[in-house]
């Protein structure tokens, strides 16, 4: 199918104007079969992220051309052939040194971790820009987009989708309305960082992207981290945020584990939570994790069917003495 006729088949079925601009291409690697490598990760839904050099528009005078939120893709395979529609949720422009381990799992590629990717897309950047004068080093900035799969041939794509991002300022409306209402019900902020004591979401965002930056000092416990949103594709609500550690203070190891999560009062009982935490547990697996913790109190019984939900095995009951409360503690595989 050619990238035409799939995109009128896309606009006529998804009632999108067929005038709506979009690019088509292919993904781009160090080998020549990495583009159909790459798509083929996309279609099983293991990659929804990918970056560009922000250099190659500026040499190329096109910043212009930078994609943006809401840009159709429709993604062509090594012989030009139409394979899929996609749409980006997410796009932010990072020094290569601060590019978070999210995007690097986003991306789907080898084994998904943040050193795979930094190797990987060292050759590829120095390769894209080699026959400039712009060298390639940490300080180099990167495009990294998130984008979501809207069409497949032949294929129904699911009517519930949940999109998982890092906090930025794209999403500052969601951030400060799921805010307010976590305070307007008394919730409590589990999984959300420092949200509950930051009013200024710029403050909130820039803290959560410095936690979650590779290239930072240890703090004083000494701990590295991703927050990350749950948000409803229909509607584009945050529904759910959730802290996944991937470096662990003392009372991390020892009480509430690798993940925290909530989900927004008026978004309880549709099965968010459970969707939540699998892709911290598959997100975890990107740092080699084969075994998690996670806890949560005894009388929150939705927490605990969420952890059983996912696999999760009770290990012991523990107190922690500075909250001056009990926490259940469990395992999962992955």
């Amino acid at each position: 199918m050619t990238e035409k006729e799939l995109w009128a088949e896309f606009c006529s079925k998804k009632n999108v104007d067929i005038n709506t601009p979009y690019e088509a291409w292919g993904f781009g690697g160090i080998e020549e079969s990495d583009t159909d490598k790459l798509a083929e990760l996309v279609l099983k839904g293991k990659k929804f992220g990918t970056a560009s050099s922000y250099d190659e528009y500026v040499m190329e005078d096109i910043t212009d051309e930078i994609p943006k939120i809401g840009d159709y893709s429709v993604i062509l395979n090594s012989k030009d052939e139409a394979v899929c529609v996609i749409k980006d949720y997410d796009v932010y422009i990072r020094p290569f040194g601060d590019v978070p381990p999210f995007h690097a799992y986003a991306e789907g590629e080898g084994n998904r971790s943040l050193k795979y990717w930094r190797d990987v897309h060292t050759s590829f950047f120095k390769k894209c820009l080699d026959e400039t004068d712009m060298p390639f080093n940490q300080e180099s900035k990167i495009i990294c987009e998130k984008f979501s799969v809207e069409y497949i041939p032949g294929e129904n794509l699911p009517d519930e989708e949940l999109l998982f991002v890092e906090p930025s300022m794209n999403f500052e409306k969601e951030i400060a309305a799921y805010r307010q209402e976590m305070l307007d019900a008394d919730s409590s902020f589990d999984g959300c960082f420092s949200m509950k004591r930051m009013p200024n979401t710029k403050e909130y965002v820039d803290h959560c992207i410095e936690w979650a930056n590779p290239r930072r000092d240890a703090d004083e416990h000494g701990a590295w981290g991703n927050v990350l949103l749950a948000i409803r594709k229909s509607d584009m609500k945050m529904v759910g945020c959730m802290q996944v550690h991937n470096v662990l203070t003392e009372r991390m190891k020892n009480y509430t584990g690798h993940v925290g999560y909530s989900v927004r009062p008026s978004e309880r009982g549709k099965g968010y939570a459970k969707r939540m935490l699998a892709k911290a547990v598959d997100f975890l697996s990107s740092f080699g994790f084969e075994e998690i913790v996670i806890s949560c109190l005894p009388e929150n019984e939705a927490s605990k069917k969420t952890i059983l939900s996912n696999g999760g095995k009770y290990i012991e009951t523990v107190f922690l003495d500075e909250d001056k409360v009990y926490l259940e503690k469990y395992k999962i595989q992955i």
